[in-house]
């Protein structure tokens, strides 16, 4: 990643209040962002760790209702917030990773899957602390310490704004860390892994590492979902949700990080857009997730990137495609 494209991301979400877009569609595109950076956490795991896992909602889950009840009953200050809902989507892990981290392929899967329903199950009976069934409601808007008094982050924008700033930084960190020696040792471990351990590496360690990281970036994404929908249900740690964010993944591009910012808004523009014409828009979801398997495996957003390449000078193409060998697969 060019040391300017964070800040020129920045400029670019930054730039959409100014052009006024509604409230409403504001809030929409805070929730696309926020639901990218779970799926972009995921594809740590899945496209870089080859670790492929159903239960990546749990995170997501844990995170969104720490906020929510630490916001309710501790103190709604974002300072606070966020790292509670992150340390808590880190213990999360280093519990589900120590037990799955030994296993692959459909063993890892089913586990994944057994251990998030059983993070859903507590959320959904625990009903006098979650709410059960019935979610969880009456969250204060969040709230920023400074100097001269409180600053409420409760409207659109300042959630908005909020999304941005997390996925901008969530980008920054997921890119750092697969381009840092254990996120190099966690592709290696997706391909030889045999190899990997007769080097001396520990695979389950830095399978372990993978999952922590991974459910950092998914706690922090869980951490704003209460706030931008005023609301958290026990269908956020559902597997539902698990395999929602795998068909964005899928849609957007594996092993790509910002696909999952491109099928988070394929999947959630077409569930709010379509589902006001027709119930079954979960069929032209599922129409779409074949067609890209079929003809674009590479996913949608790796196709849109090589389409935009093709429209570069055929100098700032070759630099581009010679910096893309150079990095990380």
């Amino acid at each position: 990643m060019k040391p300017f494209a964070p800040l020129a991301a920045l400029a670019a979400l930054a730039a959409l209040p100014l052009l006024g877009v509604p409230d409403y569609h504001l809030r929409l595109i805070a929730e696309v962002l926020i639901y990218g950076v779970a799926v972009m956490s995921l594809d740590l795991l899945i496209g870089f760790g080859g670790l492929v896992s159903l239960g990546h909602a749990a995170f997501f889950g844990v995170g969104a209702y720490a906020a929510a009840l630490f916001a309710t009953h501790v103190s709604a200050e974002i300072l606070l917030v966020v790292p509670v809902a992150v340390l808590s989507a880190m213990a999360a892990a280093l519990v589900m990773g120590a037990l799955v981290v030994r296993s692959a392929n459909l063993f890892l899967l089913i586990l994944t899957l057994l251990l998030s329903q059983m993070v859903w199950e507590v959320v959904f009976r625990w009903r006098a602390v979650t709410g059960g069934a019935d979610g969880f409601r009456g969250i204060p808007e969040l709230a920023l310490t400074l100097p001269g008094g409180h600053l409420a982050l409760g409207g659109p924008v300042a959630l908005y704004a909020l999304a941005a700033l997390l996925a901008v930084a969530a980008t920054v960190l997921a890119r750092s860390f697969i381009e840092a020696p254990a996120g190099r040792a966690l592709i290696g471990t997706r391909e030889q892994p045999l190899r990997m351990t007769a080097l001396g590496y520990s695979v389950p360690r830095i399978r372990l590492t993978a999952f922590v990281v991974s459910a950092a970036i998914a706690g922090a994404a869980g951490a704003l979902y209460p706030f931008v929908n005023q609301y958290v249900g026990p269908q956020v740690a559902h597997w539902t949700t698990s395999a929602s964010l795998f068909i964005m993944l899928v849609l957007g591009g594996v092993a790509t990080l910002y696909g999952g910012y491109v099928g988070a808004a394929i999947y959630l523009g077409f569930q709010t857009y379509i589902s006001s014409y027709t119930e079954r828009w979960q069929l032209v979801i599922g129409l779409l997730f074949v067609a890209t398997v079929l003809f674009v495996p590479g996913g949608l957003g790796r196709s849109l990137k090589s389409l935009a390449a093709s429209f570069r000078p055929q100098g700032s193409g070759a630099a581009v495609a010679g910096a893309e060998k150079r990095r990380v697969p």
